[in-house]
Formats: structure tokens, C-alpha cells, sequence
């Protein structure tokens, strides 16, 4: 190859299946060009007319000094990228560069023959990793860099089927319920000589939320009018402070530090809501976050809608369903954590559960993963928003508040309903379908609209 041809070897060229990986190319692409290379995709065809297929071969021939490989089950199956394998294969022997093809795992997946000796670059933990891995290869292996390049190509190729903004003020439902009261006190009690630290510091022998620390436990409650903590469990307070000290500068005589406090603080209030959805018959379900989400079996929760209305929102929602066409239920369900910052609050976070009989959760988490992508990729924002209303109602005592116990007659009290902010903008919903052709089961009727008077002109 002539040195005037190894010049015009500049780009980079993204080889990927269509239209399953366009997601990821179009974020690496914008990526790799705000880093100043030179990338040549399929995604990038913006102008009808053009011969794409041949355009995008005579980049890989003769402009690619790198071609990266998305890697896929599905992806490589695809007899375009099988095409594009052998080119890249074969320039890597012309060129005398063993590592031309640069494959990105994507997914777990069997290598083609004529890429199963390369080491990839693994993107399916992160991709922020894999792009940081992917550009010290690059660099390294002296790709060239101009300045950034163009971005409206990638910007616009990510705007494709957004919706658009109105100046139009609309309130927006949070999902933080903010912190009514909490105790005035928190306390470090120890066991009386004799008992098991083990024990008392055991999590499940208490009657209410504790955290160990030292030869004790950190928490609001006290001990009852027998000394008890738990069943059998004496236990006496050795020390206090008051709680707002305590979130502020911790607890230097004990050795906590500020964030140790607030650690704690969250450790308590998520047994606290824990204890409190046992109390109400709800069920845990173990996500792959290792974080306990909350539902309800259909002899729990009420299969009908659920009306919640505190004045300036107000609606219905069914927080149970089931799915003709799929053959289950699904149900609502939340997991919460207490927060301090930007204010003192409860974040709560939705998720699906599935079961076959309205009783017994799923537990196979790739079927539960694929049927959550089929069932809710239609739903709107308004349908999660009042499905979390419509379940606060339901799972609250009074309505107006949810008092998480933590020690006998001591709550951490959260506000109903969740926090509202207003949002300057608002989404154009003109050419949004209503139909849910995710799940033609749910009529349209079911869809709940903002009230008139909540939008402000």
C-alpha cells in the first residue's frame, strides 16, 4: 500500500447489526466525534437517495484505520456484518495490523472464526468503562485526532422520534416524600454483662431497626418497661443524642463520623419501611440490585382501581393488572430509601413483579426482565405517576402521611402525597398515540390526563 493511500486512512469505521444496536452506536459515535475522530456508521444516513451500503464500504476499504465490532448474539448472525467481518479480516492481513478489527462486547456471545483470536473491549457491565478502555486503545494505537468534529449528525440522529418542548409551565410528581418528623433522640445501647453481643447486635432479635456499631447498636428505639429491645433481649441506653446533631456532625464521642451518621440513618429508615410493608402483608421481592422491592398478591391489595385525591391530585389507578395475552399479573411494587440531601426525604423507586397466579412472584429474572421491556415500554409518565399515588393511598394509614415506626411510639413521618415541582416546559403529546398497543388488555379509557385547572398558562 502506497504511503499516499496509508494518509487517507483517518476514520474510524462502526460495524453493527441494524436497527438492534443503533441505540449504543449512536451514543459511541457522538462520543468518539466529540473526542475528534473521524466515524463512519450506517446510523449517519440522514440524506435519502444516497447508496449507503456502497458508501459504507469504500469508508471500510479505504478510509478505516480501525473498524470496531459490536458484538452481539443476534448482531452477528447478521449476514451484513458477516460482509463487513471478511473485509475488515482481510484488510487486517493487507495492512500487516493484527488488531484492525476491535470487537465491543455488547453481551456474551461466540466469536466468527475470523475474529475468535481478538481480545474485546467489554461493554456490557458499562458502557462509560468500556468507552474509557476503548479510547486509551486508540490513542495508543495512534488512530489520529482532529478537533471535535461536527456534532449536529449525532445530535439529530438522537432527536429522531423525540418529543417536543412547549413553554408551557406543567407541576410534575416526584417520587420524594418528604420527612415530617423524625425523633428527637438517638441512642447507643450496649447488653447487659452476660448476654451475647452476637445476638443483640443480630438484626432479627430486635423489635425495632437497629444498626450495630461497637459493642452495642445505634438506634431510636428504647428499651420496654421490662428492659427488653426484643424478645428476651435486655439491653440498657448508655448514651443519646440529639437526632438533628447527630445527621449534622455524627457522634464524635462514639466515633461516627458525619457520614457514618448518615449512613446509619439510611440503614434505620429502610428497615423501618421494611418492617412497616411486612406489617401490611406485602411481600419482598429481591432484585438484581440486591435492594428489596414491596408488592402486593391479589388477596392483598384491592384488584379494582385505587381512587387517591388530595385536592390538587386527585385520580384512579389499578395498582395489580393482568395480561390475557401474556397469561399474568403484574403488580406495582416500591422500594424506598431515606435521603438527606437537598432536603430530608424518603425517595421511593417502582418497579414491576410478575406472577403467574397472582401470588407467587417470578422469579427467573431474564423472564421478568423481558416481560417488564414488553409490558411497560408503552406506558407514559402519567401512568407510573398516579400508579405510585394510587399505591401510596392504598399503603397509607391516614392518607395525608406514611409513619414508619422505629421504637415504641417513635416514627419517622413522610408527607402525602409525594412532592410536586413545576416544570417550565411541557411535552408536545399532539402525535403521541394514546392506544397502549404494548398491552391492548388495558383500555385507553384507563389512561389518567392531567386535570385543566393543574396547568398553569
Amino acid at each position: 500500500m502506497t504511503e499516499k493511500a496509508d494518509a487517507q486512512r483517518t476514520a474510524v469505521f462502526i460495524s453493527h447489526a441494524t436497527p438492534e444496536d443503533n441505540h449504543f452506536v449512536r451514543w459511541l459515535g457522538a462520543k468518539l466525534t466529540a473526542m475528534g475522530y473521524e466515524v463512519w456508521a450506517d446510523v449517519m444516513r440522514l440524506q435519502g437517495g444516497d447508496d449507503w451500503a456502497r458508501k459504507l464500504e469504500v469508508a471500510l476499504r479505504n478510509r478505516a484505520q480501525k473498524m470496531l465490532l459490536v458484538c452481539t448474539p443476534t448482531g452477528l448472525e447478521k449476514q451484513g456484518v458477516r460482509n463487513e467481518i471478511q473485509i475488515g479480516s482481510d484488510l487486517s492481513k493487507k495492512l500487516g495490523d493484527k488488531a484492525f478489527i476491535i470487537p465491543l462486547r455488547l453481551d456474551d456471545f461466540d466469536p466468527p472464526f475470523l475474529t475468535a483470536h481478538l481480545q474485546y473491549i467489554n461493554f456490557k457491565g458499562s458502557w462509560a468503562t468500556g468507552l474509557a478502555e476503548l479510547a486509551e486503545l486508540l490513542d495508543t494505537q495512534g488512530v489520529p485526532r482532529g478537533q471535535p468534529g461536527p456534532m449536529q449528525t449525532w445530535l439529530n440522529l438522537h432527536a429522531e422520534g423525540s418529543s417536543k418542548l412547549l413553554q408551557k409551565t406543567e407541576p410534575l410528581v416526584s417520587n420524594w416524600l418528604e420527612v415530617r418528623s423524625l425523633p428527637t433522640e438517638i441512642h447507643y445501647c450496649e447488653p447487659p454483662v452476660g448476654v451475647s453481643l452476637e445476638r443483640f447486635q443480630h438484626r432479627k432479635c430486635h423489635n425495632w431497626p437497629v444498626v450495630p456499631h461497637q459493642g452495642g447498636v445505634i438506634t431510636f428505639a428504647k428499651p420496654d418497661s421490662d428492659g427488653n429491645l426484643g424478645a428476651d433481649l435486655p439491653g440498657k441506653v448508655v448514651s443519646s443524642i440529639e437526632t438533628n446533631n447527630f445527621l449534622d456532625v455524627g457522634w464524635n464521642a462514639i466515633g461516627i463520623n458525619s457520614i457514618q451518621a448518615r449512613n446509619m440513618y439510611v440503614d434505620l429508615g429502610s428497615q423501618a419501611f421494611d418492617k412497616y410493608c411486612i406489617s401490611r402483608n406485602l411481600k419482598g421481592y429481591l432484585g438484581s440490585g440486591r435492594r428489596l422491592s414491596w408488592w402486593a398478591d391479589i388477596k392483598t391489595a384491592p384488584l379494582a382501581k385505587v381512587k387517591f385525591d388530595w385536592g390538587y391530585r386527585c385520580g384512579s389507578r389499578q395498582i395489580i393488572g393482568h395480561s390475557d395475552k401474556r397469561g399474568i399479573h403484574w403488580h406495582y411494587a416500591i422500594s424506598a430509601q431515606l435521603r438527606i440531601s437537598p432536603f430530608r426525604h424518603l425517595r421511593v423507586a417502582a418497579r414491576l413483579v410478575f406472577s403467574q397466579n397472582g401470588m407467587d412472584a417470578i422469579e427467573d429474572k431474564r423472564r421478568a426482565h423481558s416481560l417488564r421491556r414488553s409490558l411497560a415500554k408503552g406506558w407514559r409518565n402519567a401512568r407510573w405517576r398516579d400508579m405510585l399515588c394510587a399505591y401510596l393511598w392504598w399503603l397509607s394509614e391516614d392518607h395525608y402521611s406514611l409513619k414508619l415506626p422505629v421504637g415504641h411510639g417513635e416514627f419517622v413521618t413522610v408527607k402525602l402525597p409525594p412532592t410536586q415541582f413545576s416544570c417550565p416546559v411541557c411535552v408536545d403529546e399532539t402525535n403521541l398515540a394514546v392506544e397502549d398497543e404494548d398491552d391492548p388488555d388495558i383500555p385507553v379509557d384507563d389512561w389518567a390526563e392531567e386535570p385543566q385547572e393543574e396547568v398553569e398558562e
